[in-house]
């Protein structure tokens, strides 16, 4: 499965009974324990009635979880918040483990008013019973935070601007707990034309990058149109200075204390959306000002109207369901408005944990401040962080996104008083267009009759964070056509107390439908309005199991892998993997199997991360790094696990990858301060030479067969990369540089991924630079050349390619522009005589890194069912 914790094995009797149409929910059910695999602690405890401690409800919430059922210790719960709804109040506490933040790790304890008498209802969240982690790092953060921003930041252009922050050490709940850095990411994703900033999780001891986690939630450009607010007359709630200058300060809120509680909207004047990542507003940002009460056409079209007007509605919002600001606690609300990206429009909008961020807009868009909805989203990211703090990564992320979707639209249904009914209620960022159409404009439609089993958008973690945009509107229309059946006011409630007072950081779907039921339980509403919310969630498809009910047509070597960034290994009847799942009791480790049959076996033997593993068929190859990061070893051992791992080679630089055969093995190694790659070979015992250190060239992805080497050159000339595959004689020390393709667009053409077979070289060319390859072939010692797929614009844009003696296998994305699953990345085939490309694979997701084997098999990493799996076929399937 995916990074996510796996799915819950036992359902609560009630959740089973509303699951099925038509059937009553008129008695509540007796108190029920739900358990967690993997840990001792309930997922919910729910139908109680006890007696709870007077007094402080902190305290009476620990005393409650000394109860033998929870098997967890008080002392290791650190209190969060304390949320009052009306008679009912849940106390939200953080885990820690040795004194450290347990990532995810939140538990609930639920009291209400029976007669005056405080009683406990229930409980439940994730608290982790299995965790014995040693809370001293052997890694400094410093390293940390170099090998998060080169193992994590997987564009190299991007990688250049990435600045790693101060690390924090944290246990993230692997097996038996990982000790682990969380070090801040700050950069520049030129192609996208966006900031990063993403949380990385490294590895305390091993230095293994684990995952990373988005802090930036945003609203993508759409082709679409929309007035929003503009040429309405909004009443702001501004303030005069000393000086008579107005500005966007609201203090008439009945948050502000007279210290804090504002609603304060800045001006970036056109700055650099980079220099405002983080934690608040930078030194020198002004708020908008006039100097009449009246703002003018410069506000409008900077956006500073429209998100101060927007930020006090979905204020006034959140103070109807009973919350004071964003965080519950009345503390200010920023926004800044009018950002650029490196000299050009910004045309997005994004929560970046403390404050909202606005770009100006442009030719096409205007500032996204002009869509209320848009505004409510964003900001209820704000909500989210500050109750539930769902993940941004896989389904949790994916309820992230739906419940600020779903808030979104309701603040601006609600506020403009539009009928539920209108066809435009459902949609989200409709407004913020100049040159289309609603329908065209809006980012996604929460009637879009979306089915978890059915439309779920299978991507692997390397994608989107596993979907958090993509599947967020399966979680979001649920709770909108329940929202078009119950009305707002009921409904609103209900996913507001479900999201505050029941859900946890790592909630899959199934949690999520849970805790919306036992809110609507909790907050007592009648049994037919129970069971259409669960029917609305049956009709999504969200129920137990939905997600192994996708089908398939390839066989599952592993199920459920976390890393998603590192390709397998085949050869012969063996495979080799990196599996890192969640439910791992030791660390990252190296597995082998057949791709025959049988289960896979641990090959990595200690206790570090293992990484980059190649196999002949015969012995195994891998990257480990030492606990204190003073080394990179690679490690062989035989297939069959006889004798123990030996390191064949250490350096002080990454081991990036890792090639065998027979006796041979080459590496690619790369300099961590540089960046400069070289490709090295060692023969048996002999000592490494490095093979591709001449002319001022770097070498990378090197390719090992049968007494040859082949890797790719690259090398800078006249400030233009040239890149071509070069092939190096084992036996006779000589080495043929093929001449680069010819190009046919602007620029010299470049290749990528050459692969070695029995009697082939075989590499992947861009021609015209349009980033789509065709695939070359040439003859083993690299003469020959010959364009085996033609580029061009039909080919498509590739993510790997590989080859055996029988076929190439290239991964291509059909299409960039639209997110489905006929859209993802697919497995396509050609003989490797000749002939056309055909379908690998019918699976309808993501189909990522791969192998090829012998014949025309092909092993790889699959996001089709909801999570990523190690997959195999042996022959294509041609047509789908």
């Amino acid at each position: 499965m995916s990074w996510r914790p796996s799915i819950l094995t036992a359902i609560a009797a009630l959740a089973a009974t509303l699951a099925v149409p038509g059937t009553a929910a008129a008695d509540d059910p007796p108190p029920q324990v739900e358990s967690r695999a993997g840990t001792e602690a309930p997922a919910e405890v729910s139908g109680l009635a006890e007696p709870a401690r007077a007094g402080d409800p902190v305290q009476a919430a620990k005393t409650h979880l000394e109860d033998p059922r929870y098997h967890l210790d008080p002392d290791d719960l650190v209190p969060l918040q304390t949320i009052t709804d009306g008679a009912d109040v849940t106390v939200r506490f953080a885990q820690r483990h040795r004194d450290l933040p347990v990532f995810g790790g939140q538990y609930l304890v639920h009291f209400a008013d029976q007669d005056g008498q405080r009683v406990v209802t229930g409980a439940g969240g994730r608290f982790h019973t299995e965790l014995s982690v040693d809370p001293t790092p052997t890694v400094t953060a410093e390293t940390a935070g170099k090998l998060a921003r080169t193992l994590l930041t997987k564009n190299r252009i991007t990688r250049e601007s990435v600045e790693a922050g101060a690390g924090e050490l944290v246990v993230v709940p692997r097996g038996t707990g990982v000790l682990a850095w969380r070090i801040p990411l700050k950069g520049h994703d030129r192609a996208a034309k966006r900031p990063v900033l993403r949380d990385a999780y490294v590895d305390a001891r091993s230095g293994a990058p684990l995952f990373a986690v988005d802090r930036l939630h945003f609203e993508g450009p759409v082709q679409a149109t929309g007035q929003g607010a503009h040429g309405e007359q909004r009443t702001l709630n501004a303030y005069q200075n000393a000086d008579d200058a107005y500005e966007l300060r609201d203090r008439a809120r009945p948050m502000w204390n007279g210290a804090t509680g504002e609603i304060l909207t800045y001006d970036a004047a056109g700055g650099d959306v980079f220099d405002y990542l983080g934690s608040g507003v930078p030194d020198g940002t002004k708020l908008a000002q006039s100097p009449t009460p009246a703002f003018g056409p410069q506000h409008t079209d900077s956006g500073a109207v429209d998100a101060h007007w927007g930020a006090g509605q979905v204020y006034e919002y959140y103070r109807r369901l009973g919350r004071e600001g964003l965080d519950g606690a009345g503390d200010t609300m920023h926004s800044v408005v009018n950002v650029t990206y490196l000299g050009e429009p910004f045309a997005n909008a994004f929560w970046d944990g403390t404050k909202m961020v606005y770009g100006g807009g442009g030719p096409d868009f205007h500032s996204f401040a002009a869509a209320l909805d848009v505004v409510g989203h964003e900001m209820t990211h704000g909500v989210i962080t500050n109750s539930a703090d769902l993940v941004y990564l896989g389904q949790s992320g994916a309820m992230n996104e739906g419940l600020a979707d779903y808030f979104g639209n309701a603040i601006e249904v609600d506020t403009l008083g539009i009928p539920m009914s209108d066809p435009e209620a459902s949609l989200l960022g409709e407004d913020f267009c100049k040159n289309a159409t609603p329908v065209e404009c809006a980012t996604r439609d929460l009637d879009d009759d979306r089915n978890a089993a059915e439309d779920y958008l299978g991507v692997t973690v390397a994608s989107d964070g596993g979907g958090v945009h993509s599947n967020s509107t399966i979680f979001s229309g649920a709770l909108w056509d329940v929202r078009e059946k119950l009305g707002g006011p009921a409904t609103d409630k209900v996913v507001y107390k479900a999201l505050t007072e029941y859900m946890t950081p790592l909630d899959d779907f199934e949690d999520g439908r849970r805790a919306v039921e036992s809110a609507a339980r909790a907050a007592r509403l009648p049994a037919r309005d129970r069971t259409t919310i669960a029917r609305a969630f049956d009709r999504h498809g969200i129920k137990p199991g939905w997600d192994r009910r996708i089908a398939t047509d390839s066989r599952v070597l592993i199920d459920g892998l976390t890393d998603a960034f590192v390709k397998p290994d085949v050869a012969g009847d063996r495979y080799v993997v990196v599996d890192s799942t969640f439910d791992a009791t030791g660390p990252t480790a190296i597995r082998t199997g057949r791709v025959s049959g049988g289960k896979a076996v641990q090959l990595s033997d200690d206790d570090r991360w293992n990484t980059a593993p190649a196999t002949d068929g015969r012995r195994a190859v891998w990257v480990s790094y030492d606990d204190a990061q003073t080394s990179f070893r690679i490690l062989s051992r035989p297939l069959d696990g006889r004798a123990p791992a030996t390191v064949v080679h250490e350096t002080a630089r990454l081991v990036a990858s890792v090639v065998v055969s027979g006796d041979d093995l080459a590496w690619e190694e790369v300099n961590l301060d540089t960046g400069e790659a070289q490709v090295w070979l060692k023969r048996g015992t002999a000592a490494p030479v490095g093979v591709s250190t001449v002319d001022g060239a770097q070498g990378l992805q090197p390719s090992l067969h049968r007494g040859k080497l082949a890797y790719l050159r690259w090398k800078v000339e006249g400030g233009v990369p040239h890149t071509t595959p070069a092939v190096y004689d084992l036996a006779t020390g000589t080495r043929t540089v093929l001449p680069e393709v010819p190009a046919t667009g602007d620029g010299p053409s470049a290749s990528a991924v050459p692969v070695l077979t029995s009697r082939h070289l075989v590499w992947a060319v861009d021609t015209d630079n349009d980033g789509t390859y065709g695939i070359m072939r040439a003859a083993a010692d690299g003469t020959g050349a010959t364009a085996l797929v033609p580029d061009g614009p039909e080919v498509g844009f590739p993510i790997w390619m590989d080859a055996g003696d029988s076929a190439v296998t290239i991964g291509l994305i059909p299409d960039f522009t639209v997110a489905n699953n006929a859209d993802l990345p697919k497995l396509f085939q050609v003989p490797l005589n000749g002939g056309t490309l055909q379908r690998y694979s019918c699976n309808r997701g993501e189909q990522f890194l791969f192998a090829a084997g012998d014949g025309e098999r092909v092993v790889w990493l699959d996001g089709t069912a909801a999570d990523t799996d190690l997959v195999t076929r042996t022959r294509p399937a041609r047509r789908c």
